[in-house]
């Protein structure tokens, strides 16, 4: 019963990627040929996720821009009123109305 197994079993198998490959593949027939045909190869298991870590589906823009969401703009926290003008400036940054007062007064 064994025996008739054996010969029953299928031929080598070449999986989609060695098509690309001629070398490997030539390589892999020669080791099928000298088996007998009776082993079905397979590549190890770490090559699965190597070799076809490509994206199914092309990402929509929808989907990046809310991947993007994270990313964008924020309201700016250290917007406060000058203490001299009361003109709305940066912190810890002169005003445009006291710049512009302070370049008409000096005489460079």
């Amino acid at each position: 019963m064994a025996a008739a197994l054996a010969l029953t079993a299928p031929a080598l198998t070449l999986p989609r990627w060695t098509a690309a490959l001629p070398s490997i593949a030539a390589w892999l027939g020669g080791i099928g040929g000298a088996i007998g045909g009776a082993i079905a190869w397979q590549p190890p298991s770490w090559l699965d996720g190597f070799l076809w870590a490509v994206p199914k589906k092309r990402t929509t823009h929808h989907k990046k821009r809310l991947r993007m969401t994270t990313k964008w703009l924020r309201p700016m926290q250290n917007i406060k009123p000058c203490p001299y003008c009361g003109e709305a400036s940066l912190l810890h940054h002169i005003c445009r109305k006291c710049l512009n007062r302070l370049d008409k007064v000096s005489l460079f």
